[in-house]
């Protein structure tokens, strides 16, 4: 008898001892999510993880309980191509994805035809990108990073980050060429009118 008491006490001592230390291992997911991140800084991009907000939140999520409006965010991180050209007309802009599809983040707004030339592009990213910006010479997009079944799936979205990225410039040189363009014009009736 006394020797299963034994017994127990050293299994028991054992649980708190070890316990704490497989509450810390991190779990599948951790290192799924560690493996795609580290992938991405290999590849070349910044991550971190930055809330974007969800413009398809049901009306429970836009109101607290006490009637006070709130912003209803999806958790996700932001996946960052460092572009090396940009001309200086771009301007900042943020997309959502909604049942609506692709609209403007609150406060940013996309160039006029911008985007139906961005939308074949912005389409190639994952499924589970909530979100898609660009700020001085940086392209991000916001993602859940759901279990995916492609491997390649960060090589996959740097290429689309990429493409959006070149033809963001395009589209940047072709609004410059145009203010220059339209400046020349202008000076050109002001001289004539002298």
């Amino acid at each position: 008898m006394d020797g299963i008491w034994v017994g127990v006490i050293i299994v028991g001592v054992l649980i708190v001892a070890f316990g704490p230390i497989l509450y810390v291992l991190p779990s599948k997911k951790d290192r799924r999510l560690a493996g795609l991140r580290a992938q991405a800084r290999r590849l070349g991009l910044t991550v971190e993880l930055k809330p974007v907000r969800n413009p398809d939140a049901a009306a429970v999520e836009r109101v607290t309980a006490g009637g006070r409006p709130r912003a209803p965010m999806h958790a996700s991180a932001r996946y960052a191509l460092t572009l090396d050209r940009m001309p200086d007309a771009a301007p900042p802009w943020r997309l959502l994805r909604s049942a609506r599809g692709w609209i403007a983040d609150e406060g940013t707004a996309l160039p006029a035809g911008w985007l139906d030339q961005l939308q074949p592009l912005i389409d190639t990213l994952p499924d589970d990108v909530v979100g898609v910006d660009f700020s001085g010479r940086h392209l991000g997009c916001y993602w859940l990073e759901r279990p995916a079944p492609e491997t390649d799936a960060v090589a996959k979205l740097k290429d689309a980050l990429a493409s959006i990225g070149s033809q963001v410039a395009a589209l940047s040189g072709e609004a410059e060429a145009n203010d220059a363009m339209a400046q020349t014009n202008e000076r050109v009736v002001v001289g004539r009118n002298d």
